[in-house]
């Protein structure tokens, strides 16, 4: 009977207030939708620096969001609108959160920061559930939320399949490679957060096609609007599969089994008809997948290849040392084995050559850079022996060459690896010795440092699970801090070159080692609640399209987050608080309650 009396409240509420509460929730939503449109693309430069916080176009926009809701709703404080009681395992979780960063061994400071980017995502739930009282502003908000996906995968594909778009570095750093091959990545950091973004988003545009095809609308203009949201749906399937995220293509092909099972057994025959939608979209996508298995060695590689470090190894034999005069010339004997996941090709764009470079004996000035061609494809496993001609210096001295395989305009196999061959080059006085060319000798600050330096193997998820798993073991209860991961992983590989983006590749993991037992065990706590707010929800008889793609958004993100982590990242993190607001404000709508 409690319950009931609220949700009478909260639906009475809805319609005694209407004038005035469109009138008043009209501004804070319409930055709710620019803030939504815009998660794709989050400016790199800061517009502004306030202290030691800088103020992304997208924490412009959630701040206006945030501060118009607060302002708006206030005066209607006695009918805000309360999430269910799991949520309240969220406050102590912010508390372990702010306690981990206060008692952080290092880097207190980034972990505050931190700290805040996660409050700010639940308070934008909070906030959003407010504002999203009538049905059309969630169907509104979740389309707009499909529309700055769509954008951003097209910008994604144009990339892929024609060139680099210069505009997209005001959005990140770089487009995001697995060796030589391209992933979709459009204005996102990185592919991953494409994948995962495009997977939250991709249920939503089904529930449009479902829409579409429930109405009673002329032929002429529902046929061929069904027949572009399939096509977008396509479009969206193929864009994260060129991601090039084996989690992400996965785990559509998951959730969407996982719907269908619960939608198809046993139930009443429209609950069956959407099962029959969500088994059709699987089949969907694991048909691209098989497609582009057969069809793409990119796609085949980056599947059955491991993790990038396993792509660039070589085995290669030299003589130890070499002795020559200045200018003389040697064939120097060269035995190299494949051990990598590529087939190495001298020709065509980006090849495969057998590389040399010639450094002073302390290895801090460089001399020449060498590259001889393989004679034919080398396949994995495969050794070859060659011949290298080496000419010497003008200048005698004693020397280091380094040997490594190179793939051009790439990398150098040793800057993934970590391995190398060297020979010592003894270079004697000649008859005739000649005066080094003024190019000769490269210092090291006119060269680009990975050019000549190796900077460790590539982590994968093996190496940061252990290195996460070790950190929770010596700080159990209270964790490192969240986001301290990524920034102190490096010293425990003895590595002071390491990638500081990369966090544990794992929502659990990183929660672990960032807030410890405590603040992990609410934030799990908080999420089991969620998970089976949504499984009820799920058996309801009276369940809806899209309460079941915004279930299926959600658990794209703990399927995911098995593999990754998004919620710092504002695109994704902010993406995710949306959803669980579209799904709170559907579910009371509906009166469905834990």
């Amino acid at each position: 009977m409690k319950k009931d009396a609220d949700f009478h409240r909260f639906s009475q509420f809805s319609v005694d207030l209407h004038p005035r509460l469109s009138a008043f929730i009209r501004i804070p939503f319409i930055f709710l939708l620019l803030l939504a449109v815009s998660l794709p693309f989050e400016l790199t430069t800061p517009l502004a620096t306030i202290g030691p916080f800088s103020i992304s176009n997208l924490q412009l926009l959630l701040f206006l969001t945030l501060a118009s809701t607060a302002v708006s709703i206030y005066p209607f404080r006695h009918s805000w609108v309360w999430p269910d009681r799991y949520w309240l395992w969220l406050l102590p979780f912010v508390a372990g959160l702010f306690l981990a960063a206060l008692l952080a061994p290092q880097l207190q400071a980034n972990a505050l920061k931190a700290a805040l980017r996660l409050l700010s995502g639940i308070l934008l739930a909070l906030a959003a559930l407010q504002l999203l009282r009538r049905p059309e502003n969630g169907r509104l908000l979740g389309l707009t939320l499909v529309a700055g996906g769509l954008l951003a995968a097209a910008l994604g594909w144009w990339e892929i399949a024609q060139t680099e778009l210069s505009a997209l570095s005001l959005f990140r750093s770089h487009l995001t490679r697995v060796g030589a091959l391209l992933r979709l990545t459009g204005p996102f950091a990185y592919a991953n957060q494409a994948s995962m973004f495009l997977e939250a988003t991709l249920p939503l545009l089904l529930a449009a096609a479902w829409w579409v095809n429930g109405r009673s609308l002329s032929p002429r203009f529902k046929t061929p609007l069904l027949a572009a949201l399939l096509l977008l749906i396509l479009f969206q399937v193929q864009a994260i599969i060129l991601t090039l995220s084996r989690a992400g293509a996965a785990t559509v092909v998951v959730v969407c089994l996982l719907l269908a099972a619960l939608l198809l057994w046993r139930q009443p025959p429209t609950r069956r008809k959407m099962g029959l939608w969500w088994l059709g979209l699987a089949g969907l996508t694991a048909v691209l997948i098989a497609a582009n298995f057969l069809l793409s060695d990119q796609f085949r590689l980056r599947l059955l290849g491991g993790n990038v470090d396993e792509w660039y190894r070589a085995q290669i034999s030299v003589p130890p040392t070499l002795e020559l005069t200045a200018g003389s010339t040697i064939a120097v004997p060269v035995t190299v084995t494949n051990e990598g996941a590529l087939t190495w090709r001298s020709l065509g764009d980006s090849p495969i050559l057998l590389g040399a470079r010639l450094l002073n004996e302390a290895g801090t000035q460089a001399h020449s850079e060498l590259r001889w061609p393989f004679p034919n494809g080398v396949r994995p496993q495969e050794t070859v022996q060659m011949t290298a001609p080496f000419t010497a210096p003008a200048t005698p001295g004693v020397y280091e060459l380094r040997w490594d395989v190179v793939e051009e305009d790439v990398t150098w196999f040793g800057a993934n690896s970590g391995l190398y061959a060297s020979s010592q080059v003894t270079v004697l006085p000649g008859d005739a010795q000649a005066a080094p060319p003024a190019s000769d000798a490269l210092t090291m600050s006119e060269q680009a440092a990975s050019a000549w330096a190796y900077g460790g193997p590539v982590p994968n998820r093996t190496t940061l699970w252990t290195l996460a798993v070790q950190m929770v073991g010596e700080r159990p209860l209270l964790g490192i801090g969240m986001d301290n991961f990524r920034l102190t992983y490096g010293e425990r590989l003895g590595n002071p070159r390491y990638d500081n983006t990369v966090h544990t590749n794992s929502l659990y993991l990183e929660m672990l080692v960032s807030v410890g037992l405590l603040g992990a065990l609410f934030f799990l706590l908080w999420s089991v609640g969620l998970l089976l707010d949504i499984l009820k929800t799920l058996r309801h008889s009276a369940l809806t399209m899209w309460q079941t793609a915004l279930a299926a958004s959600l658990l794209a993100y703990y399927i995911h987050g098995f593999f990754d982590f998004f919620l710092l990242f504002n695109a994704t993190g902010l993406l995710f608080w949306l959803l669980t607001a579209l799904w709170l404000s559907e579910k009371r709508r509906h009166a469905y309650w834990i």
